[in-house]
């Protein structure tokens, strides 16, 4: 029998990624940092402290880029090998390259006669020193980025956790729904109820099919016309839907099963309370870079806030929202006064970019 063990982050994922432009400028500018920190430490003064800067700062990027380098070169290669190796593979090549330029430098340094530099140290006293330092340095960062990598898988995990956690209980509270309303109709108009059957039938087919924390716009439009159709199965002509979203917004990524329940309040907690029925606007935009979806439906009294019931799914969209964009997305509702006997109104904003640590591979919200 074979043991199946969890997954575990590639051995490369202790080397940052020192191939991307962004990894090598925040180096250098660390490096920078630590050039001012020796500098202003030191004992030069007058002039002398501006060429000391110069000369530390283009020791220590040279270290840094020559370091860079050399670990985007071996990242790919050490991709399947075991966590020691690696280690001890970049521990030896940075601490190499430390070696051949301060071997450099203190040979450039004694020709260009730059005693304020190198006061006393023989080549091979400065040399060895510089080693030392940089085989305590580097074994220290290396283990804080092994560290930090293991620490981000286990917040994904958790958050992987949490979300499908989040998605197996709006399931039954839309089916429990949905239930009702179909029982509502069974008896006195079966034809209907059978068209009702296959929409539920439909609508979790294409959850259990698609995977995924988002999905397009459009994806979800097509799930919340099979929920408006069994509603419009139990209100008839009570229940009036308009759609005012371009088309240019349909293939914006969206979270599954976030603007369904708030069609669902919409019926809920308005449309079906009114005698005359009314009319459920969803409108969608794009304002300074994010997608602002609106709901609105009329009310008579109360505060329109959702149900105990209602408010699962409420609730369950702030928390999928806060873990796949953290704080870029919000989730609004209120009741609008403006307009003559009340709007109730929902807003959804949402950025294009998921955050870093969100779930990569949730199941479907449906």
């Amino acid at each position: 029998m074979q043991r199946i063990r969890p997954p575990t982050a590639p051995a490369s994922n202790l080397i940052p990624d020192f191939c991307a432009g962004r990894g090598v400028l925040t180096l250098a500018f660390t490096m920078e940092l630590v050039a001012i920190v020796v500098t202003l430490v030191g004992n030069a003064t007058g002039l002398e402290v501006l060429d000391r800067l110069l000369l530390v700062s283009l020791y220590l990027q040279w270290i840094s880029l020559c370091s860079a380098a050399a670990l985007c070169l071996i990242r790919r290669r050490l991709r399947y090998a075991r966590p020691g190796m690696v280690f001890f593979v970049c521990w030896a090549v940075v601490v190499s390259i430390v070696m051949v330029v301060a071997w450099v430098s203190h040979w450039i340094s004694t020709l260009l006669d730059w005693r304020f530099i190198l006061p006393t140290q023989a080549r091979i006293e400065f040399v060895l020193r510089h080693m030392g330092v940089a085989a305590i340095v580097v074994l220290l960062l290396l283990r804080y980025f092994w560290v930090r990598t293991e620490w981000s898988m286990q917040v994904q995990a958790e958050g992987e956790a949490r979300y499908q956690a989040l998605n197996a209980r709006i399931r039954p509270h839309f089916l429990f729904n949905a239930l009702n309303s179909l029982a509502a109709l069974i008896q006195v108009r079966p034809n209907d109820a059978e068209m009702m059957v296959e929409d539920l039938s439909d609508l979790f087919r294409a959850s259990l099919e698609k995977r995924g924390q988002v999905a397009p716009l459009v994806e979800e439009i097509g799930l919340c016309h099979a929920y408006l159709r069994i509603e419009k199965l139990r209100l008839g002509d009570k229940l009036k839907v308009e759609w005012d979203v371009p088309e240019e917004l349909l293939s914006w990524p969206v979270p599954k099963l976030v603007v369904q329940p708030l069609i669902e309040n919409a019926v809920h907690h308005g449309v079906s309370r009114l005698a005359d029925g009314g009319v459920i606007r969803i409108a969608g935009r794009e304002i300074f870079g994010r997608l602002v979806i609106e709901v609105t439906n009329p009310m008579i009294g109360g505060d329109g806030k959702p149900s105990r019931g209602n408010r699962i799914a409420i609730d369950n969209i702030a928390q999928r929202l806060n873990l796949i964009y953290g704080e870029g997305a919000r989730l609004e509702m209120g009741r609008d006064m403006r307009l003559e006997g009340g709007l109730f109104r929902s807003r959804l904003i949402l950025p294009k970019e998921l955050r870093s640590q969100a779930p990569t591979d949730a199941a479907a919200a449906a």
